[in-house]
């Protein structure tokens, strides 16, 4: 048996251990019986149309046999087990629990221990929790690994929807104002220029203080501290689910351990507890495991000499400890030894058991045990790598919303201001021009609110064509000499990565330059859109560096291109290559 991977067919290998051990106590026609009873089960786990059916049938080949060949030997687990399959989910509990009191009290009569009703409702309880949960778990575990991608795009609409909240709280009062102050202007510009002037600068202040509360909100996108939560149901069920049936397995082990050795029950008691709980923690406490398992094989062996036979059944729970814990060809070894140890123990003044019989009651706990320990393990790892799928999608997402949020929208509002800073100085200088360009203003305005639900929006497209064209207009109002060149058909994949690096240069160029002359250029060349700009009167102080810049770079390269920026001799060079 492999400690690395946990085949999937567990649940039917323990099925077949579980039979195999009522064939091994002579009891032929009992086995034919649970022949019978795992075939239904398989049916109920595999085909759900069925199950109303099968759980009737399963029914009656439970229980009508106990007519004839009596109850000594009891499969009402493999029924226990069919009802959680079979039985709808309010009611599936209730049945369960039905069938685990009835089944303590048909085959209770027929055990030699005491509380007969009492060990065989245990023993049915805890054999059908643990089939019903290996039976289950893989397809749970498929479930969960299938629902990534639908987790992780849950994440982008969730996290798209707040920005989007966001963002209509931050435009819309405010852009509406801007607009509002601009028509003003507009209806004033020819009878009262000093008010117009004045609606003009309130406009310009309304966009400034839009800016900040833009900016703000790209600056809270780059908070990564945030820890999101897997909300599916499911993801919390797979763990939960094997976590209570081991419990239910160790515990309904040690209180069956307990009944049936009538010496030193309390000290059986006793120790199967601290060994579950010392099992339990093992699991739960990963970077301890090897302390403990030190710690579980000294209160194994230790009372071996002592108690003997009554307590060599927890060889194997420490048999399985070692599997969950030790890895190679010595973890093996480990468990073939103590399997060898707990062979030469035997129940005093009993005739020794049909090594068979035994081997099989071995193997059919440490399968068990195994079994739903390594699910609960693989469901924890499964879990956390959804949380961190959840985590990276929301960090990438956050990011690109902060990047477009200082790209694109920045821009729009920061070419807004300008343009309200010149109206204000044309209005008693030009006032035809003042017009044009109050027109012009309110058309950005409008952009702004349509730019910013764009950014929220998965399949808003990025034109590079239209960028180009907008950066011309942009640019003609403050720059002396603007050279625009472009390919007429412009890939859109590496377009929509260069678009928003062409604006934000854009910006550069407006805020942090004196230019006079703007080139820029787009060509395609052989498997790489190129994008070069450049322009004069970079200031001294300015470095190819800072946000926008740190922006642009992460666009580029995270497309797998290559991006310069770079200041000489006055000139601010900017060059991008972007795959095609």
């Amino acid at each position: 048996m492999s400690t690395q991977l946990l085949p999937r067919s567990t649940g039917y290998l323990l099925l077949v251990v579980l039979l195999l051990s009522v064939l091994a106590h002579d009891a032929v026609a009992a086995a034919v019986c649970g022949a019978m009873q795992a075939g239904l089960l398989v049916v109920a786990q595999r085909y759900p149309a069925a199950r109303a059916q099968v759980l009737a049938m399963q029914i009656a080949a439970t229980w009508l046999p106990i007519l004839v060949i009596g109850g000594a030997v009891s499969t009402d687990y493999l029924l226990a087990a069919t009802a959680l399959f079979a039985t709808r989910r309010r009611w599936r509990w209730v049945v369960f629990v039905l069938i685990v009191v009835i089944s303590g009290v048909v085959h209770g009569a027929w055990q030699p221990v005491w509380p007969g009703p009492v060990y065989v409702a245990l023993g049915t309880a805890a054999s059908g929790l643990v089939l019903y949960s290996l039976l289950r778990l893989p397809e749970l575990l498929d479930r969960l690994s299938d629902t990534r991608s639908e987790l992780a795009q849950a994440t982008l609409v969730q996290e798209r929807l707040l920005i989007a909240d966001r963002l209509r709280a931050a435009l819309g009062d405010q852009v509406a104002t801007v607009r509002d102050l601009l028509a003003d202007a507009r209806r004033e510009l020819t009878t009262r220029p000093d008010q117009a002037r004045t609606a003009a600068d309130q406009a310009a202040s309304a966009t400034r203080r839009t800016i900040r509360a833009v900016r703000e909100i790209a600056t809270a996108q780059r908070d990564l501290d945030v820890q999101p939560v897997d909300g599916a149901p499911i993801a919390r069920l797979v763990p939960r689910l094997t976590i209570l049936a081991i419990v239910v397995g160790l515990f309904g082990w040690t209180a069956n351990q307990a009944m049936e050795m009538t010496d030193h029950r309390l000290s059986i008691a006793i120790g199967g507890t601290l060994l579950s709980c010392l099992f339990l923690a093992g699991l739960y406490t990963p970077r301890y495991a090897l302390p403990l398992l030190t710690a579980q094989a000294v209160i194994t062996l230790l009372p071996l000499p002592w108690f003997g036979a009554y307590w060599s059944a927890w060889l194997i729970l420490l048999a399985t400890a070692v599997l969950l814990t030790l890895r190679g060809p010595w973890a093996v070894a480990v468990v073939i030894a103590l399997f060898a140890l707990r062979a030469t123990y035997t129940k005093p003044g009993v005739a020794p058991i049909d090594p068979s019989l035994w081997l099989l009651l071995a193997l059919q706990a440490m399968l068990a045990l195994f079994g739903l320990a390594r699910f609960w393990q693989l469901s924890q790892q499964l879990n956390r790598s959804r949380a961190e799928l959840v985590r990276s999608t929301l960090h990438i997402e956050r990011l690109r919303l902060a990047r477009d949020i200082h790209d694109l929208l920045g821009l729009t509002l920061s070419v807004l201001a300008l343009k309200a800073d010149l109206i204000t100085g044309l209005i008693t200088r030009d006032p035809e021009r003042a017009a044009r360009e109050i027109d012009e203003a309110s058309r950005i305005a409008a952009d702004a609110q349509s730019e910013a639900h764009a950014l929220v929006d998965a399949d808003a497209a990025k034109s590079l064509g239209r960028e180009l064209d907008s950066a011309r207009k942009t640019l003609a109002d403050t720059v002396a000499i603007v050279e625009l060149g472009y390919d007429d058909e412009l890939p859109d994949q590496a377009g929509a990565v260069l678009a928003p690096v062409l604006r934000e240069a854009i910006t550069n160029v407006l805020r942090h330059s004196a230019a006079t002359r703007v080139r820029i250029e787009c060509r395609r060349r052989k498997d790489h859109l190129h994008l070069d700009i450049r322009n004069d009167g970079a200031r001294r102080a300015s470095r190819p560096g800072g946000q926008g810049i740190d922006n642009m770079r992460a666009r580029v390269l995270g497309a797998g291109g290559s991006f310069t920026a770079e200041v000489s001799r006055g000139d601010f060079l900017l060059k991008a290559r972007v795959p095609c």
